[in-house]
């Protein structure tokens, strides 16, 4: 077993220059729903080692490596050094660029494990524990989550010594590994901690349930589910430009989807393809993530969609395979008339996906 995002508003560049801003964390991937449309039932025996973990995570200082591997072909991201201290947060710099470190402090974001997730995770998957390996020259406890017709769509490392999480990979329907993420060189203490660096501010307010209830009576498209099995997990609102941008966060407790979202149009620096709906994908390279801070940050860029509908420009993000990230794509607003959901369905299929 092999251990294993923008838009554009008239006003310019915009959304984009606010997706890019955005950028430091993980969404890890999942495979397509389509090998079953029901939740997987069990004792999910293996939820207690991921909550240790969860708790691990906040509380161990901690340095390591952070790798990311992508679906076959990709080219990887470079190697990232991340130090967590319990209060401060994560910082995270490229390996021998130290001196552009980001730091995401511990209360400004959606975390790796955090109990929203694993609640995501315990009610689409059966979760088990499934023995111990060795992973980077350490012991640890093995966790997967299992599809409910028996394949796996995730396995999780958790290190036998300090309880943290040091390995993750999501698997697409046919067992192949779409997204793998490790630590190595994991050791515990607060490291070389980077003063000074960018970072720190939480991105925009969260959105209550009433005030998510007011933007959809006033036209905007945020909805509780973007499929059966992709729930809204987090909301957020700020401004940028003197425009609003919304930033809801959809997850299977394996895969993150983040959807941006903002009033107006695609300029017409846009190709007439784009501003007719079709924004293309890219399974591979180095893409944009989200706000979101977790463990390990997502750099592999895996999907990327934009397109403009009924006088908003909707921004797409996901380190995901193909298939749940179309799945997500297609539950939102598409141009009429356009053609969009036909493109992007051959599109998929051009990339083997469907």
């Amino acid at each position: 077993m092999s251990a294993e995002g923008h838009s554009s508003a008239t006003s310019g560049p915009a959304t984009l220059v606010v997706v890019l801003a955005l950028s430091v964390a993980l969404l890890t991937g999942a495979a397509c729903p389509d090998a079953d449309q029901i939740p997987a039932e069990g004792s999910d025996d293996g939820m207690p080692v991921l909550r240790r973990a969860a708790l691990a995570g906040k509380e161990t200082a901690y340095s390591a490596v952070r790798e990311v591997t992508g679906p076959e072909g990709a080219d990887p991201p470079p190697h990232v050094r991340v130090v967590h201290r319990p209060g401060d947060g994560l910082a995270l710099a490229p390996v021998g660029g130290e001196g552009s470190a980001f730091v995401v402090r511990a209360s400004s974001a959606l975390e790796s494990l955090d109990e929203r997730l694993l609640h995501m995770l315990e009610d689409t998957y059966e979760v088990t524990d499934a023995g111990t390996a060795v992973l980077d020259g350490r012991e640890a406890r093995v966790v997967e989550a299992g599809r409910s017709d028996g394949t796996v769509a995730g396995r999780f490392w958790v290190d036998a010594g300090t309880d943290l999480l040091v390995g993750s990979t999501v698997y697409e329907v046919s067992g192949e590994a779409a997204l793998s993420v490790r630590l190595t060189g994991l050791e515990q203490g607060g490291g070389d901690w980077p003063e000074g660096a960018a970072g720190g501010t939480p991105w925009g307010d969260a959105l209550t349930g009433d005030e998510r209830a007011a933007l959809r009576e006033e036209g905007w498209t945020l909805p509780e589910h973007l499929d059966w099995n992709l729930r809204l997990v987090d909301a957020r609102s700020t401004e940028h430009s003197g425009r609003r941008v919304v930033h809801a966060v959809y997850s299977d407790g394996l895969s993150q989807v983040s959807v941006f979202t903002q009033r107006g149009k695609l300029g017409a620096e846009h190709s007439p393809s784009l501003r007719d709906g079709y924004a293309g994908t890219d399974t591979g390279g180095n893409g944009v993530t989200t706000q979101h801070d977790t463990i390990f940050g997502g750099d592999v860029g895996q999907y990327q969609s934009m397109w403009q509908a009924d006088g908003f420009v909707y921004t797409v993000l996901a380190d995901a395979p193909v298939g749940i990230a179309s799945s997500a794509v297609t539950a939102l607003p598409g141009p009429e008339g356009s053609g969009f959901w036909g493109r992007v369905h051959r599109g998929m299929s051009r990339l083997g996906f469907l």
